[in-house]
């Protein structure tokens, strides 16, 4: 039995792999675990994606798409054939010298041995030491929120921390109560320290704060829905709204409009779960609310003020990533509003005033690759079998647009189909 110390940042990456044409492999996801003849064992998660092989190597923690005949290499390597049994079975398909062959064959096993190798992991965050449970820290500021029925308590080291998080949390602020939930972000020796209830939960690299307000996240939905770290199956750099019955995720980068789409859609009646990151439970597959404030940047104040205009009043701030923004609370805090919904698509959002109206179904081989670099999956070899086996039962779209009008009547249209 292998067991793996979940953290946030160490959740998997994702790597690619791509060699022209069709691969042929198992229609349900198999989980591995076989020997090579170096006598390292390989774990790895497989799963059909279209013509292609998705696969997770559990020692990098990394996926990787394959497609024939980089597959066949990968499926005869680990089941124990040699470099020159692989070369004469490609040489019977494929017209290609020999020595071709041979090349192709051992880059492709080197390049398998690495991603069998935990030295390769693509992030690894630095450990954890003892005294990070009990030390103290300057402490730049202390704020009390009502989340919920929750009573959270942030306790910041700087004022840079403080901007990371208080911002989108700012409507929430409530005067001192009891601490149900202590929340401390820190630095200590050039880290980011995250510390839940006294407990060091994570450390991050200066860097990469990114990962800490992903950690800080998910640490809120499962205090908020009695949620274990471990219960997460996969949290994304998302945005989602719901229509009351189910959910539609609009996983993007910082500045494709999926910030600017959700406002509008709260204003034509739909709730905004979530602006910056959402969290799918494994064990029902349902993705969660949380009332964070809507990141609404300065070019989106136009389009949003008819709808808004209390967004003319609300003073613009730096936010931590440098841009200029102003903090729209969400309306998802409500006393008996549904906490959870199951997810009915994911779209691909894209704000283009140059290109044409597009609202298209995505392959799934495309969504994958699309999907996963802003995507943090719980690196258990389980759990990443049951994300395989929810992503083929999702579907994907891409809606680019640049009249906001037709990218809600999109939105609308696809809640009802």
């Amino acid at each position: 039995m292998f067991l793996y110390r979940y953290t946030f940042a160490n959740a998997c990456s994702f790597l690619t792999f791509v060699i022209l044409t069709a691969a042929i492999c198992p229609a349900n996801f198999v989980l591995n675990q076989v020997s090579l003849k170096s006598n390292k064992r390989v774990i790895t998660v497989s799963k059909q994606i279209g013509d292609s092989t998705a696969v997770w190597f559990a020692a990098s923690r990394s996926f990787v798409l394959f497609e024939k005949p980089a597959w066949e290499v990968f499926d005869k390597y680990v089941h124990g054939l040699t470099v020159q049994e692989i070369v004469d079975f490609l040489s019977l398909s494929y017209d290609l010298s020999e020595e071709e062959i041979q090349q192709f064959v051992n880059d492709i096993i080197t390049w398998v041995d690495q991603l069998n190798d935990p030295a390769n992991e693509v992030y690894h965050s630095p450990e954890l030491r003892n005294g990070f449970d009990d030390c103290a820290f300057p402490l730049f500021s202390e704020r009390h929120y009502l989340i919920g029925n929750q009573s959270v308590c942030f306790r910041y080291g700087s004022e840079w921390l403080m901007n990371c998080f208080h911002p989108t949390m700012a409507h929430l602020e409530a005067s001192a109560l009891i601490k149900d939930h202590l929340f401390e972000v820190f630095e200590l020796d050039d880290l980011l320290i995250f510390r839940y209830n006294g407990k060091a939960i994570e450390a991050f690299s200066l860097e990469n704060s990114h990962y800490l307000r992903g950690a800080v996240s998910q640490k809120l939905f499962g205090v908020l829905y009695s949620v274990a770290d471990q219960d997460w199956m996969v949290t994304l750099h998302s945005a989602a709204v719901s229509d009351g019955q189910s959910a539609i995720i609009f996983p993007a980068q910082a500045g494709n409009g999926k910030s600017t789409l959700s406002a509008l859609l709260q204003a034509h009646g739909f709730t905004v779960l979530s602006d910056d990151f959402n969290a799918i439970n494994r064990n029902n597959r349902f993705v969660y609310r949380l009332p964070l404030a809507i990141s609404v940047k300065e070019g989106s104040l136009q389009t949003l003020a008819p709808f808004y205009p209390e967004l003319t009043e609300i003073v613009p701030e730096k936010a931590a990533t440098g841009k200029i923004v102003r903090h729209l609370p969400v309306e998802n805090n409500k006393p008996g509003s549904a906490a959870a919904f199951p997810v009915k698509a994911f779209v691909f959002v894209k704000y283009s005033e140059a290109k044409p109206f597009v609202f298209e179904e995505v392959e799934k081989r495309e969504a994958i690759q699309t999907l996963l670099p802003e995507t943090w999956v719980n690196p258990d070899p389980e759990n990443v079998a049951k994300f395989f086996d929810w992503f083929d039962e999702i579907r994907f779209y891409r809606l680019q647009y640049a009249n906001f009008e037709d990218a809600i009547n999109a939105i609308e249209l696809l809640f009802r189909k």
